[in-house]
């Protein structure tokens, strides 16, 4: 089933394109004359060119075009964890241990946004660019970048393409897979470059700008700044994140589609619009809590922008921060726990269970009671002009059922580990959503610093399942994958 020489000759052309484009952090280390951070570059590139050498000649067939949908799977699932160790290598040049390396170099490429640092000031100003750039790399997807530049994949990337994007719909722009990940490549880009220049017009520092747009484009959350996006003080640049976070979230598909003039399919898509109404009524039922409780003596304009943002940057799995909701109300808080749950739009930068999903279950559900009072009506469950049927609806259920027992088995062993509940769980749901910050000392102006290395262990696990959506990692647990496959 899997021909594991083949999937290792892969993983080898993934990991020395990473050590390729290792060049822009490389440069900036180098514009800043920050020569222990661009010596720390310069070896993670060595290191993942002998890597990735060595993996590609595992394989004496070097002709991917006929690579099957499990060895697909298997490619995306193990080039993403071992991307992520080459690019701890840096993080461990600035005597960062090798399990906070690793979880702060999963965080960075699987847009979680949760830190180990508890000192910012151990990283220079290329290093917080380095983590920014890794959050960049992984929100459009590290495998769909290499679709879009490498010939090695012109036929091969079909099956990389939707290992690595998996969701509930499977759209593409073009007949060629590689022309669609070049034309959602190009628009993440543009909208990079777009909020990098407007930041840096509302009065953040260039770098600052950069490494922002970065972790905002990728809804990564990873800021320069020790206290986040808070730490500005800057209202209009609050402004200007909430709406990039918010197209962040969004399909990035549909967004392609209406710069080419195809509006309807992008204001008549269903999951786009309960996407935007979870966030107006989440919006609206926090700002009424905060202004119950006071909201600190802020304007009813200032609170609106404050529940928007939190709103918008847990939902869509961000995790930027204008305020420390840790010193919410626990009814405040409740808010966000439900978003946590929810997540972006699928084909988005988002992680989470995805809103698609949602959608489909709540039409599935409503077709069983319908069902159940006219037992000879024949009701299908339809999205957008799509019929799905029976077999297609059983993935959704499955996913979701995988996601709570990966989020239940994660919580309760890293509760048990650190003698806290709250720690445990919003530890488990904040990493396997791809959310960044929790609850309690995990909150958005805390860190995973304190906690016990096996924890953290767990926790970068959860990252790792979270951005390839469980099932991709959690189907090799069958015993016919092994001894189907070869070596």
């Amino acid at each position: 089933m899997i021909r594991f020489r083949i999937v290792f000759s892969l993983i080898g052309i993934i990991v020395q394109g990473f050590s390729a484009v290792m060049v822009i952090p490389l440069l900036a280390a180098m514009l800043s004359q920050q020569l222990d951070s661009a010596g720390a570059f310069v070896l993670c590139m060595l290191t993942g060119l002998l890597f990735g050498r060595i993996a590609w000649q595992a394989s004496h067939v070097k002709n991917l075009d006929d690579l099957n949908r499990m060895e697909g799977m298997a490619a995306v699932t193990l080039s993403w964890i071992s991307v992520a160790l080459v690019g701890a290598i840096p993080y461990m040049c600035f005597g960062i241990s090798f399990t906070d390396s690793l979880f702060e170099s999963m965080s960075g490429f699987t847009t979680t946004g949760a830190t180990i640092l508890a000192d910012f000031s151990i990283l220079n100003s290329s290093m917080f660019f380095y983590r920014g750039y890794t959050q960049w790399l992984g929100g459009m997807g590290i495998l769909v970048l290499f679709v879009a530049i490498l010939p090695h994949f012109a036929i091969s990337g079909r099956q990389l393409f939707f290992a690595e994007t998996s969701s509930a719909t499977k759209e593409k722009l073009t007949p060629r897979i590689s022309d669609t990940a070049r034309h959602l490549w190009g628009w993440y880009f543009f909208l990079t470059a777009l909020l990098s220049f407007l930041l840096y017009l509302s009065g953040i520092p260039l770098n600052d700008s950069i490494a922002n747009s970065f972790g905002t484009m990728a809804a990564g959350g990873f800021s320069p700044h020790a206290s986040s996006i808070m730490g500005y003080n800057n209202h209009i640049a609050e402004w200007i994140i909430i709406v990039f976070m918010f197209l962040a979230g969004a399909n990035f598909t549909l967004q392609v589609k209406f710069m080419r003039g195809n509006y309807a399919s992008f204001l008549r898509n269903p999951e786009l619009r309960l996407y935007a109404l979870i966030i107006l009524v989440a919006t609206a039922i926090l700002t009424g809590v905060l202004s119950q409780n006071g909201s600190g003596g802020a304007s009813i304009i200032d609170t609106i922008r404050i529940a928007l943002f939190q709103n918008i940057s847990v939902m869509t799995t961000t995790g930027s921060a204008t305020v420390d909701f840790e010193l919410w109300s626990d009814s405040a808080k409740v808010v966000l726990l439900v978003l946590m749950f929810i997540g972006g739009c699928s084909g988005s930068a988002g992680g989470g269970i995805k809103v698609v999903r949602f959608l489909l279950l709540f039409r599935y559900l409503g077709k069983v009671l319908l069902k159940t009072i006219y037992p000879q009506a024949v009701v299908t469950v339809k999205l957008e002009k799509r019929i799905f049927k029976e077999n297609e609806i059983q993935p959704v259920f499955s996913f979701v059922a995988m996601y709570l027992i990966f989020f239940a088995v994660g919580g309760t062993l890293a509760s048990l580990i650190e003698s806290n509940i709250m720690t445990g769980f919003t530890g488990a749901i904040a990493t396997l959503g791809n959310i960044g910050p929790g609850f309690g000392k995990l909150g958005p102006m805390g860190s995973f610093y304190d906690l016990h290395w096996v924890t953290k262990s767990i926790y970068t696990f959860l990252m790792w399942a979270g951005r390839l959506e469980i099932m991709a990692l959690a189907v090799f647990v069958r015993p016919e994958i092994w001894r189907e496959s070869k070596w």
